[in-house]
């Protein structure tokens, strides 16, 4: 089964640790080829996925609930990968949030939506290996199946204003 991973750095507490001792990545499981297929087949819903269901919050990010464009919100600017060629992985993915001139981003606010026949909410795979901060995020060696695929990322800030940013990509 492919599996797709993000690798985190781990950071090496001690004295005298050298590359040979170092602790292997951890890996991060986005999603595997099997998933996205299934979340792009009609009629092959799992029952998990209705289980995950919630009401959105006002302010709150849902992927059950996502916004359209707003004017005033906060901005998600795709630093790197270039999404406007076919990518191969692994690959770094940065991204910058853009906060309004009024207020703050709240990182615990961040959302990231699989999208396909099925819209499935992947956060919690990055963000349990990955730090999101007010200024953005940064996520190195990602490793993503083949295919086309298409996530939609969402922020929000101390008002409750909610920008979202589409990528759609092809991966080799």
């Amino acid at each position: 089964m492919n599996r797709c991973t993000l690798l985190a750095p781990v950071a090496l507490i001690g004295v005298g640790l050298t590359a040979a001792h170092a602790a292997p990545p951890v890996t991060l499981e986005l999603f595997s080829a099997d998933e996205a297929a299934a979340w792009n087949t009609p009629g092959n819903a799992p029952k998990e996925a209705y289980r995950q269901r919630e009401l959105r919050e006002p302010g709150v990010p849902s992927c059950h609930a996502i916004p359209s464009a707003a004017v005033g919100a906060p901005q998600i600017k795709i630093v790197a990968p270039t999404l406007d060629k076919t990518l191969a992985a692994p690959l770094d993915i940065d991204l910058k949030f853009l906060p309004t001139d009024n207020a703050a981003i709240k990182p615990e606010t961040f959302r990231v939506c699989y999208v396909g026949f099925l819209v499935m909410d992947i956060t919690k795979r990055i963000t349990d290996h990955v730090t999101v901060s007010a200024e953005g995020l940064h996520v190195a060696g990602a490793q993503l199946p083949s295919g086309h695929h298409h996530l939609v990322m969402m922020i929000a800030d101390q008002q409750g204003a909610i920008g979202s940013r589409d990528a759609v990509f092809d991966i080799k």
